[in-house]
C-alpha cells in the first residue's frame, strides 16, 4: 500500500468469526506466541473490498478456499485501536487498526484448514470452541473487542437453530410443556 501523508490514521482490517456446521468458532494460536489465541484477522489491501480481504486472508492465514466456504457475513460489530509498538510496515502511516467483524460459515473439512499453506504463518494450532472458551482462553487484549461480535454470533446461532423448526412445532412443544406434569423416568 503506499505511503500517506503522517496523518495518524487507522489501518483498515477484517476480522473473522468463523463457524463449523456444530456451531463453534475457530481459533488459532499465534505463531511463536503460545498461548496468544485470536481469530483470523489482516489488513485491507488497496483495492480490495473488505469481502474480498475476508477471502484473501482466510486463504493466507489458514490455508482454506472458497469453496470451503458458505455464507460471508458482515456483522455491525467495529473495534478500534491503538498499537502499543507501531509496526515497521506501518511506521508514518498508521497508529492502530479499525477492525470490522465478518460471520463466515465452515462448510469443508477439518482438512480443508493448512496452517502451512503460506510461507510465512500466523498460526502454529487451532481448534473449535464454544463462545465461553473463546472468553476463556483467547489474548486478554483481544477480548474488549470480540465482545460485541460474539454476541451477534450467539444470537445469529439461536435464530438459526430455532428457524429450523416451524412455528406449528414450537407452539405445540410449548403448549405440551405447560399442559404436561413433570414425572420422574419410570414412573406413570
Amino acid at each position: 500500500m503506499p505511503k500517506k501523508s503522517p496523518t495518524n490514521s487507522l489501518r483498515p482490517n477484517v476480522c473473522m468469526l468463523i463457524y463449523n456446521r456444530k456451531g463453534q468458532l475457530f481459533l488459532g494460536e499465534r505463531y511463536g506466541k503460545p498461548g496468544h489465541w485470536q481469530f483470523p484477522q489482516g489488513g485491507v489491501e488497496r483495492g480490495d473490498s473488505l469481502k474480498e480481504s475476508v477471502l484473501r486472508e482466510l486463504k493466507e492465514e489458514i490455508g482454506v478456499s472458497k469453496k470451503a466456504l458458505g455464507s460471508i457475513t458482515r456483522l455491525r460489530a467495529r473495534h478500534s485501536y491503538l498499537w502499543r509498538k507501531i509496526p515497521d510496515y506501518a511506521r508514518g502511516i498508521w497508529v492502530g487498526q479499525a477492525q470490522t467483524f465478518w460471520l463466515v460459515e465452515f462448510t469443508g473439512d477439518d482438512s480443508d484448514i493448512d496452517l502451512d499453506a503460506s510461507t510465512d504463518p500466523e498460526f502454529s494450532s487451532w481448534r473449535w470452541c464454544a463462545v465461553t472458551t473463546v472468553k476463556r482462553i483467547a489474548a486478554r487484549e483481544r477480548i474488549a473487542g470480540y465482545t460485541k461480535a460474539l454476541r451477534e454470533f450467539a444470537d445469529f446461532k439461536k435464530r438459526k437453530l430455532s428457524s429450523g423448526v416451524s412455528k406449528k412445532t414450537r407452539r405445540l412443544v410449548a403448549r405440551r410443556r405447560l399442559s404436561t406434569p413433570y414425572r420422574k423416568p419410570g414412573r406413570r
